[in-house]
């Protein structure tokens, strides 16, 4: 079994796509609907956790008790995947632009703190903040490699956490 949590508008064959559906007037389709801050699920019954471009809307104090809940659902084995953009790409565009649009830009400033569509980003990662949270919740394994999901490499890295 596979979940895919804040699925938002990205569904994906193959996972059970969860989603509030609180963001793009709820234009989106899921398998369920719930809140994955909150949702319950059986321990050790997941092959893989997927997170693309959620992470963002965690904030620091949460992520420990989120991510150690998720290690809980998976099987020996699984794997949790998060892509989210990386702080630290995020501000090395801003400092290397003077054009004001580009460092409002998606890749800039927008990335930091949401734009209107979206409920306003809580938080900020990179490799470093995020690998060491997956190996305080658990994670024996932890791997990271360029976004693909938004198709950014520059500005989104993924990280995949081992059970």
């Amino acid at each position: 079994m596979k979940l895919n949590l804040a699925s938002g508008q990205m569904y994906l064959e193959g996972y059970i796509n969860i989603d509030n559906a609180s963001m793009y007037g709820g234009n989106m389709s899921v398998d369920k609907q719930a809140d994955v801050f909150t949702l319950e699920w059986e321990d050790n019954t997941v092959e893989e956790i997927l997170l693309s471009h959620f992470a963002m809307y965690i904030p620091l104090q949460e992520m420990p008790v989120l991510l150690k809940r998720w290690y809980k659902w998976l099987k020996p084995g699984g794997r949790i995947l998060i892509e989210t953009g990386n702080v630290k790409a995020i501000a090395k565009y801003i400092l290397d632009t003077n054009d004001p649009d580009e460092i409002n830009s998606s890749n800039g400033v927008m990335q930091l703190f949401g734009w209107e569509s979206t409920a306003g980003h809580k938080w900020a990662w990179c490799p470093e903040t995020l690998g060491q949270q997956l190996y305080q919740a658990g994670f024996t394994l932890v791997e990271q490699g360029e976004g693909y999901f938004h198709s950014n490499p520059v500005r989104d890295f993924l990280i995949v956490g081992t059970k």
